[in-house]
């Protein structure tokens, strides 16, 4: 069981290809292991998510059509694209686990900039005395 569960740790994380990458969610006692996730605009994920406690539980992701059961031994999976950034987060609601993915935006090369100088925004607060 410990070979398996470090297994699932080293496949964790691993990118492959330009969107894609594989996570390992392992359901404790003390919650979900990792608790925190960062993505990037775009990227499909795969989840894997298993348990190392006898009680059921599960893995159900916001704002995207994910539930997994997690059984102690057993893998499950599923995938989900983060198209928008964000903070999407993950739960059981029978054992009130929870954690987070966090979508960055995906930085595009020659993009136009999105900032304007400050002195162009009417809106900017000035001091009284000018």
């Amino acid at each position: 069981m410990k070979g398996l569960l470090l297994l699932i740790f080293l496949m964790s994380f691993s990118v492959w290809g330009q969107s894609q990458r594989e996570v390992s969610v392992i359901v404790t006692a003390e919650g979900y292991y990792p608790k925190s996730l960062t993505v990037f605009q775009g990227e499909t994920v795969k989840f894997f998510v298993t348990s190392t406690i006898e009680a059921p539980d599960c893995f159900l992701l916001q704002g995207h059509e994910v539930f997994l059961a997690a059984n102690k031994g057993k893998i499950t999976e599923a995938q989900a694209k983060f198209e928008h950034p964000g903070v999407y987060n993950y739960y059981c609601p029978s054992s009130k686990h929870q954690g987070k993915v966090t979508v960055l935006k995906k930085f595009v090369p020659n993009a136009a900039p999105s900032r304007k100088v400050a002195s162009d925004d009417p809106a900017v607060w000035t001091p009284k005395e000018y």
